[in-house]
């Protein structure tokens, strides 16, 4: 058997030593090469509390063979069974996450730079077949990245994931090394057991070098996943606190802007449904939405989808006035002066509005829009304001947060968009208002 260590070389190496027999052979295979490559040698060890006395017996196991070889040991337990029930989760999924624990903690206090597990290439076919059983997409037709970042350059390695399980058997039997052996690997009850016994064993008797064909089909699609997401990495507009994407990009990226967007906002629990709910906006209507996970929302805006928080309650109602005024998607700033020959008969300056402050009435407030607000447009009637705004294409998300200023249901001036007729700047104005409205975005 022979593995290129050179992507190791120099570097603090910690096995993750279960004391089974593929954590023991890349314990030993590390243990002969770490001369000729650099490598600086250590280990961990996590007891689960799950097997009772035959999980202590490995932790004694593992504590002697490092005591003879001379290598220093990390040791970790917990009580797994007991947190999978305060956190609901399976004990699988429990003893996974306080592993991942273990190796980051030893990653992050300087212990090590890189921790080393045994993963193999039947690891590896079982995982591809979990997932594309289970319904993934390409992402999971992966497998198990050969490297996991923690921090900067440390990481999770796995320097076995090509060598298939029949060469690392004949590698502990060549050598004679010991190993404990985990009952619970018979055990069919575990969706892995069922997979290595029942699916990949009578593949293996049909398709001898089905392992690495599985290896080298995983890798394939890594690389064209890990280039698809780059690309739709690029096609991600940061906006305000979601993110937004145009419509009409093709399937594969579309879909991916949507997962790693919901991926970064923090949603757990999604599925293959909830993307393709979001792909689905695609046919719809502008201002159509879906609810996600995470109280999160996709809404399709004219041209886009911007996904992100639910919006919340609009502002309380405030007297009109100089000042500023936040909302949530942003700061409308009203400021006072003196009617220039600058403002006459100007309706804007630049991105600000200007108004006639003698012709705005008494009592305005500024708020968000409601139902059965009127806009009295130049040229024209009274109208909808959510008609006027329709007409503008603004985003109904944009729209929903919008500060007006307004007495009752008659909209005098709406955000950084358009001011009414009956408070245009005329000859005779003295005394104007100008409106700049800041919206929030860290595109």
């Amino acid at each position: 058997m022979h593995v290129d260590l050179t992507p190791y070389s120099g570097k603090r190496v910690c096995v993750a030593l279960s004391g089974g027999g593929d954590s023991v052979a890349l314990f030993s295979y590390l243990r002969e090469h770490a001369a000729a490559y650099g490598i600086t040698l250590s280990a961990l060890n996590v007891e689960h509390g799950i097997r009772g006395e035959r999980s202590l017996r490995d932790t004694r196991f593992v504590q002697d063979l490092c005591a003879r070889a001379g290598v220093p040991l990390h040791c970790f337990s917990a009580d797994i069974p007991a947190l999978a029930k305060a956190h609901g989760r399976g004990l699988e999924e429990e003893a996974r996450a306080f592993r991942r624990v273990c190796y980051e903690s030893v990653l992050r206090e300087g212990k090590a730079d890189l921790v080393a597990t045994a993963h193999h290439a039947g690891d590896n076919a079982e995982s591809v077949l979990f997932n594309l059983f289970r319904g993934s997409a390409l992402t999971g037709a992966g497998g198990i990245r050969a490297f996991v970042p923690v921090c900067g350059e440390k990481g999770i390695v796995r320097p076995f994931l090509g060598v298939p399980k029949a060469e690392l058997s004949a590698y502990v039997n060549e050598r004679g090394l010991p190993f404990c052996e985990d009952e619970s690997n018979a055990d069919e009850s575990y969706t892995r057991n069922f997979l290595r016994r029942r699916v990949l064993a009578p593949a293996a008797e049909r398709f001898p070098h089905a392992e690495e064909r599985l290896y080298a089909f995983s890798r394939a699609a890594r690389e064209d996943d890990d280039y698809l997401n780059a690309l739709a990495q690029g096609a991600l507009l940061r906006d305000g606190g979601g993110f937004a994407w145009q419509l009409g990009l093709p399937a594969p990226l579309f879909r991916r802007c949507a997962a790693l967007a919901l991926q970064a906002l923090g949603a757990k629990d999604v599925t293959g449904a909830h993307i393709a709910a979001v792909a689905a906006l695609q046919t719809k209507q502008s201002g159509a939405r879906v609810s996600l996970p995470g109280g999160l929302s996709a809404v399709r805006e004219y041209g886009q989808v911007r996904l992100s928080a639910a919006a919340g309650a609009p502002p309380v109602e405030q007297a009109f006035a100089a000042g500023s005024f936040a909302f949530a998607g942003g700061t409308l700033t009203v400021e006072e002066r003196a009617a220039g020959r600058a403002e006459l008969p100007a309706l804007r300056q630049g991105g600000r509005l200007v108004l006639d402050a003698d012709a705005l009435p008494e009592g305005c407030v500024v708020r968000a829009p409601r139902e059965g607000d009127t806009f009295r447009k130049f040229g024209g009637g009274a109208k909808s304001l959510k008609k006027v705004l329709v007409d503008k294409r603004i985003p109904a998300r944009v729209r929903a947060g919008l500060p007006l200023v307004a007495k009752g249901s008659e909209v005098f001036a709406a955000g950084g968009v358009e001011i009414a007729a009956s408070v245009a700047v005329t000859e005779q104005t003295r005394r104007v208002f100008v409106l700049t409205y800041e919206e929030k975005n860290d595109r």
